[in-house]
């Protein structure tokens, strides 16, 4: 029994410690993508905009967030930036190709109606 309460003290030392570990890394990896923004880079923002940075400066970065809008926006509310082969997606007015989608008959005038009377039962 007394080895049972310092085991459990060393335990949630650990813990601690793995958890502060990775947060650690998680802000330095955030901190190095921020202050890697150039311009012309596709980015997501916190509120979940995409935008294309149009001038980076030490605190903030001009996005473009539709063609002709421009918005300036603190570096922290950067959330990420897109990789450039997803990159065309996230632009205003994109189609996005979906190959092995149906064709969606529900929506054609007369779909899924018959002139058999025996149906309408």
């Amino acid at each position: 029994m007394e080895f049972l309460i310092p085991a459990m003290l060393v335990l949630m030392g650990v813990m601690l410690f793995m958890g502060t570990r990775k947060q650690k890394r998680q802000m330095a990896e955030m901190q190095e993508m921020q202050e890697s923004l150039t311009t012309g880079t596709r980015v997501q923002l916190m509120s979940g905009l995409f935008g294309t940075v149009i001038d980076a400066n030490r605190d903030f970065v001009d996005v473009e967030i539709a063609p002709g809008v421009v918005a300036r926006y603190n570096k922290l509310a950067v959330r990420g930036v897109v990789p450039s082969d997803e990159a065309a997606d996230t632009y205003v007015g994109a189609v996005l190709a979906d190959e092995d989608a149906e064709p969606d008959t529900a929506l054609e005038p007369g779909a899924g109606k018959t002139d058999d009377p025996a149906d309408e039962k």
